[in-house]
Parts: C-alpha cells; structure tokens; sequence
C-alpha cells in the first residue's frame, strides 16, 4: 500500500475535518461498519496505537490554518497520549486547545482519541529564547519528544510594499534560521523518544528548479551537504540579495522560496545525520490551501492539506528524507 491508501486504510484522520468545519459528531459521519474496518487492522498498527499514552507530539504555528488541523488529527488519530501546541499568541493558543478538546469530547462511543491531552506552550519561532524556555519546559514536564511538526512560517504577502531587499532577512530568520535552531535544540529530547519523527512543512515553493545555476542546485542538493554548509550558502544568498546581485548568480527570485528550499534541504541532513539515533525527518507541501497565509486565495481546504504532514507522522514503517506532497512521496530532485 502507498502512504495514502496506509492512513486512510487504519487511521480516520480524514473524518476529523468535517467535524470542525461542519460540526457533525463522529458518529453521525462514521460508517456503520467501521468497527469491522478496525478490526482488519494489522497486529503491528493495533499495538503501536495501544501504546500512545506515552507519546507526545508538538506542533508549532497551530493556533489556525494548517497547523490547526494537523494538531486536530493527530490528536484525533488515537497515536497520541498528548499533542502539545507551540503558539505565539497565548490567547489563539488556549482557544484552539479548547477547540480541539471539544471535538475529542463529541466522539462517540468513547475513543483512545478521547483519552489524549492537549495543551499550549508559547512559541516565537526565530526568537532563540524562546526555543530554549520551550525546549525547557519539554524537558521538565515529559523529559522526552516523540514527534515533531516544524508548521510554523512566516510570509509577506505579494502586494507588501517592503522592498525584497527587506524581506529576506526576516523571511530567512523565522522559516530557515529559526527552524534550525529550534529543531537542533529539540534533536536530544527527540533522541529519548519513542518512533521519533519530525515532520517540517515546506511548500512547492521551495522546489529545486528555483536555482538558476547549475553549480549551485548541486551544492544545494548533494548528499553530502552539511548543515553547516547550508547555513554558508543561505548567508550568501542573503548577502546577494542585499547587493541585487542574486539574479547574476543563478538564485532565485523568492525569498519565501529560498527560505522553503533550505528548509528541505536541512530535512535531507537531520534524515542523514539522526538515522543512527532511529529519528525519521520528512517534509511536505501542503498545497495552496484557503489559510489567512495565501489571503484565503487557495483552492485546497487547510485540513486536506493537513494530510500531507499527517501521513509521515502516523504510517507505519514510514521512511526518511522524503518530500511528501499530494499525499505521496514526490521528487524534490526533479521538481
């Protein structure tokens, strides 16, 4: 079975949507056979999900949109004893905790779903600090990760007024920089954990073909690229842009791009470097989605798009280093 057919087959991910957007109860959505369909699932998915009390997963940026809906499912999908929302603004974050709580009362009859913990820690993401409180507070509280879903971004919107010039540096901060340096300080509470995966939200945005040069998509993509290296050629391209030189030197015209690009490229390093602590790294394209993020512009809803961070967070024997998008795993080398 592809990735797809593995979540919609033993995880009813895709039931937690209608429930927030159309409020149904579960009940009036599932189908009369589904507890036949449960009990075809195999041995090995049965036990991983009997053990999901003492799996903890984070999500940041998960106070709406996307995030909102990968917090939801995975909350809902019984994986987990508790799902924990990294969120900037404490009072979104409290109310999408609430949101989500009151869609796991409504299941009925009463799930493993129905037992899982939600909660709120506060997150900026790009801000150093707070990555050590949150790491802080992780280590304190649950002294371990078992999953963690880097969905938090930032983008500024087509008809900003800021120069370009202007808006690489926080693009840069907040979607590469601040990635990596939250992931990094997390990596040993993950190392403790049990299947631990991360999952990093990228987007189409961040395909390959964006460089121009040649020279440069190979370093950009080779398999021995280091993170350290990678930092080198994001700083360059930052320092290109604020000479208007980046054209000439075969980059690419997007800041949000470039900051996405990193970002799968820094998904292929931890999946390279961690596999010897048993940790899978993938990332995904959600898809343009109708989020606050694209001014409500795209067509796909933010809980389909969800999906493509859900399926390598909960399939079985998932892989690692992967682009998943459309719900599949798709060629980043060739996009």
């Amino acid at each position: 079975l592809n990735a797809k057919k593995i979540f919609l087959f033993f995880s009813p991910l895709n039931l937690a949507c209608p429930v927030i957007t159309c409020h149904y109860h579960l009940s009036d959505i599932l189908p009369a056979h589904f507890s036949e369909l449960l009990s075809m699932i195999p041995p090995s998915a049965a036990a991983f999900a009997a053990q999901h009390a003492t799996r903890i997963a984070l999500v940041t940026g998960a106070n709406k949109g996307i995030g909102l809906y990968i917090a939801l499912q995975l909350a809902m999908s019984g994986l987990f004893g508790r799902v924990i929302l990294g969120c900037r603004d404490a009072g979104r974050g409290e109310a999408a905790v609430a949101l989500i709580e009151s869609q796991l009362s409504a299941i009925k009859p009463p799930s493993s779903a129905s037992s899982t913990n939600v909660s709120f820690l506060p997150l900026t993401l790009g801000d150093t600090q707070s990555h050590r409180a949150l790491r802080q507070s992780l280590e304190d509280q649950y002294g371990k990760l078992d999953v963690l879903v880097n969905n938090a971004a930032m983008a500024f919107k087509g008809a900003d007024p800021t120069p370009h010039q202007e808006q690489c540096k926080p693009t840069l901060d907040v979607n590469f920089r601040g990635t990596v340096d939250l992931t990094e300080e997390l990596l040993p509470l993950l190392r403790r954990g049990e299947d631990a995966r991360i999952v990093n939200v990228a987007s189409m945005s961040g395909r390959l073909s964006q460089i121009a040069s040649p020279d440069l998509r190979y370093k950009l993509s080779s398999p021995d690229l280091t993170m350290s290296d990678l930092q080198k050629y994001v700083d360059q391209y930052e320092k290109d842009v604020l000479n208007g030189t980046y054209r000439q030197k075969g980059w690419g015209g997007s800041n949000y791009g470039m900051s996405k690009l990193a970002v799968i490229a820094a998904t292929r390093i931890w999946a390279r470097d961690e596999a010897v602590n048993g940790i899978k790294v993938n990332c995904c394209c959600p898809g343009y989605c109708d989020t606050d993020m694209t001014s409500h512009k795209g067509p796909r809803p933010p809980e389909e798009g969800a999906k493509n961070a859900v399926i390598p967070v909960t399939m079985e024997n998932v892989p690692t280093g992967h682009f998943f998008q459309n719900y599949e795993i798709s060629d980043w080398l060739t996009s």
